[in-house]
């Protein structure tokens, strides 16, 4: 809440006792997380209070150790003086009781250092009227000049509403929903953090891990009626997951209420969250200095959603201040402004560190590095555990001019506001000592994978004969080497920042569609483990592909591409293939399907065009199925799907055990299954990876029942 200059509003100075107990119990929390004017020792600060603000607020910065002394001189009513730590505890006070127009707080202890917050008010008991001052700060040890948060930013303050603010969040379906309201001081209300030091309460969890479920939910987040803090409000919705099978995407309502006036209403519509992924809807409100609010509808801010750039982006690299390594420079994210650039030069196989501190506690930081060509190259959201971005040790790929985006969670969606300190470096402490240059190895066929923490990320490539280049198989007959194998078995890459190379050398240009596959294999020393890699594939010297992602553990990133006879290359779909039969839009085949003969093989082909066929049958509950799928060039993959559109079994690798004389170890069987239902059930034969994947061929699929 920078900028914390009028405390309170008219109507209050009818009670100074009433002021003077608010001022402990309400906004010396918030105000202490919080700026205010900068006081500098030997600097007299003037100011004013009157019956519409009766209180002011001041902050300094002391090193540990210092001893300091305030000075407050008045001329009006008398005055009391209360010096805070940056946790809201008193150090101590005092009061014009005598009416003198002056006091003092002499060498006051300040041992643990950090920020002091000096609030100037009325004396209980005096009357409010038409009041001029001078505020005086001396150190016996050198104060820190403090940074000023509210510079670029709406002052905010607090004002009286005596209704209170509430945040109604309603849906109708079986999903849990989850609401999240994060208010100027920078406290959050959610179903994890129920209250705030300011009043805030949060409601009932409704649908909480699907425990209890209704189909018509509503969560609340309110502040109680009383002096609030003004400035931007966000608010965050997320999709946590389905309740039952029947329910897909939900339709929502967020009404904001400021004062017991409707502000305004959000909605939406949210869909239920891939394996790995995110589904959230983020806006905010503004209230002013008079109580009256402003809602500002946001939209949907998907995990892919971090990878582009802010719709702002264009005009802030127009005017990208220039940025050179080791130094410190200073900005702030406004709602007006919530995006800044900043530039620099850059050499390729370079190592830079990027660091985005937030000053005060709302903003909640992005980082973005854009690379020469335009393109976003890494990313942080939060770092270290906390609200804080650093991309630490990330390798240039090219020479040229690169862009630093500097914005926040939601960028212009977003809420959170406030001035921030940005640093580039080289590498980090932490990097390892060798950092030379990579000199990978070029060819006819590139894939690279780059990374930038402790983590074990496996990358693998198969061929259009279906032989896999990885750690455990460095090479193949069709040329395709593994050149570089990044933190593999945990052991950190000698090269600085982990990279995986696998290349076809100049001449070995075979026709056909690749795979290449990212396995999230193990998190090693990452404690947390997020992880942000680049995938870039080039063919014949032409990137075709440049993507981050941002995986979990254990989760494969699948995707292909492909070359035609002449050498032209083509990209195919990616993604991760953890979400089972959700990432095929299947549904609509599924209401008419061509229909299976029991014990009668059907033949079919998956292609670059047709990545999967969809069967039917009818069943009945009991019966106990068996369902294979071979092929000799395809690596396939099994669905089963209830009646009631449920996926009920998969299988990618069946059971060698299982399989026939001359079955090979990619091929699927579903076995010895008991259907749950009476009714219509659906087969969807495609490959590994779904649509993701890059094997193609012919397949014979097989149907058997016994009946229960």
């Amino acid at each position: 809440m920078p900028g914390l200059h009028t405390i309170f509003r008219k109507g209050l100075g009818h009670s100074l006792l009433l002021a003077f107990m608010l001022l402990l119990a309400c906004w010396l929390p918030a105000a202490a997380q919080n700026g205010g004017n900068a006081l500098l020792p030997g600097i007299a600060a003037a100011g004013a209070l009157n019956a519409d603000a009766s209180a002011s607020a001041y902050v300094f910065d002391a090193t540990p150790g210092a001893v300091a002394s305030l000075s407050l001189s008045g001329q009006g009513s008398p005055l009391a003086l209360l010096l805070a730590d940056s946790g809201g505890n008193t150090i101590a006070q005092a009061a014009d009781d005598a009416a003198t127009g002056a006091i003092s707080l002499g060498d006051v202890s300040l041992a643990a250092g950090g920020r002091y917050h000096a609030f100037v008010y009325f004396a209980p008991g005096s009357a409010p009227s038409e009041t001029s001052f001078e505020l005086l700060l001396a150190s016996s040890a050198p104060v820190a000049e403090p940074v000023d948060a509210g510079a670029a930013t709406a002052e905010s303050a607090l004002v009286l509403l005596n209704a209170g603010i509430e945040v109604r969040l309603s849906w109708s379906g079986a999903a849990d929903l989850n609401l999240e309201v994060r208010d100027p001081t920078g406290e959050s209300l959610h179903w994890d953090s129920r209250a705030t030091s300011n009043g805030g309460a949060f409601g009932f969890d409704a649908n909480g891990f699907c425990e209890v479920v209704s189909n018509n939910s509503v969560e609340t987040a309110t502040w109680q009626p009383g002096y609030l803090a003004t400035g931007s409000y966000e608010i965050i919705i997320y999709y946590e997951s389905a309740c039952d099978a029947q329910t897909s995407s939900v339709q929502f309502f967020a009404d904001v209420r400021v004062d017991g006036a409707l502000s305004g209403q959000m909605s939406g519509t949210l869909s239920p969250p891939a394996p790995g992924q995110s589904s959230i809807y983020v806006g905010r409100f503004e209230i002013a200095a008079d109580g009256s609010a402003v809602v500002s509808p946001g939209g949907a801010y998907p995990s892919a959603s971090l990878t582009i750039l802010p719709s702002g982006y264009a005009a802030a690299a127009s005017v990208a201040q220039p940025i050179t390594r080791g130094t410190t420079v200073s900005g702030a994210i406004s709602n007006t402004q919530p995006v800044l650039a900043y530039r620099f030069a850059g050499a390729a196989d370079e190592i830079v560190s990027i660091d985005m501190q937030a000053v005060g506690p709302n903003l909640d930081t992005f980082l973005q590095l854009v690379d020469p060509a335009g393109i976003v190259v890494d990313i942080n959201d939060d770092s270290g555990g906390t609200t804080n971005s650093s991309i630490a040790n990330a390798r240039l790929l090219s020479s040229g001019s690169y862009t630093i985006v500097a914005t926040r969670y939601g960028k212009g969606l977003g809420g959170t506001v406030g001035q921030f300190e940005l640093t580039l470096t080289g590498a980090t402490a932490d990097a390892p000592v060798q950092t030379s240059a990579l000199s990978l190895p070029q060819g006819d066929i590139e894939v690279s994978l780059y990374w930038s923490t402790g983590a074990d990320l496996q990358l693998l490539v198969r061929d259009p004969v279906g032989e896999s280049v990885y750690d455990d198989n460095p090479s193949v007959a069709s040329g395709g080497i593994l050149a570089e194998d990044g933190n593999v078995n945990c052991v950190p890459a000698e090269t600085g920042s982990p990279v995986s190379h696998i290349y076809w050398p100049p001449g070995r240009l075979r026709p056909g569609t690749y795979e290449v596959e990212v396995w999230y294999q193990n998190t090693c020393s990452d404690q947390p483990p997020p992880v942000d890699f680049a995938l870039i594939i080039e063919v014949n010297g032409i990137p075709l592909v440049n993507q981050i992602q941002f995986p979990l553990p254990g989760q494969r990133y699948l995707t292909n591409f492909s070359i035609d006879p002449l050498g032209a290359a083509s990209a195919g779909e990616a993604g991760f293939i953890d979400a089972g039969s959700r990432t095929l839009a299947y549904q609509s085949e599924a209401f008419d399907p061509p229909a299976i003969e029991i014990g009668q093989p059907v033949s079919g082909i998956i292609s670059a065009d047709n990545t999967f066929d969809v069967y039917g049958f009818t069943g009945n509950a009991g019966d106990t199925i068996s369902i294979s799928m071979a092929s000799q060039t395809l690596d396939t993959n099994l669905y089963l799907i209830s009646p009631g559109d449920r996926e009920l079994a998969a299988n990618d690798d069946a059971d060698p055990n299982l399989l026939s004389a001359t079955g090979r170890s990619t091929d699927s069987l579903i076995s010895d299954f008991v259907l749950p239902d009476n009714g219509p059930y659906v087969i969807i034969a495609t490959r590994y990876g779904n649509q993701y994947g890059g094997t193609i061929g012919v397949y014979t699929l097989t149907l058997t029942v016994d009946a229960g």
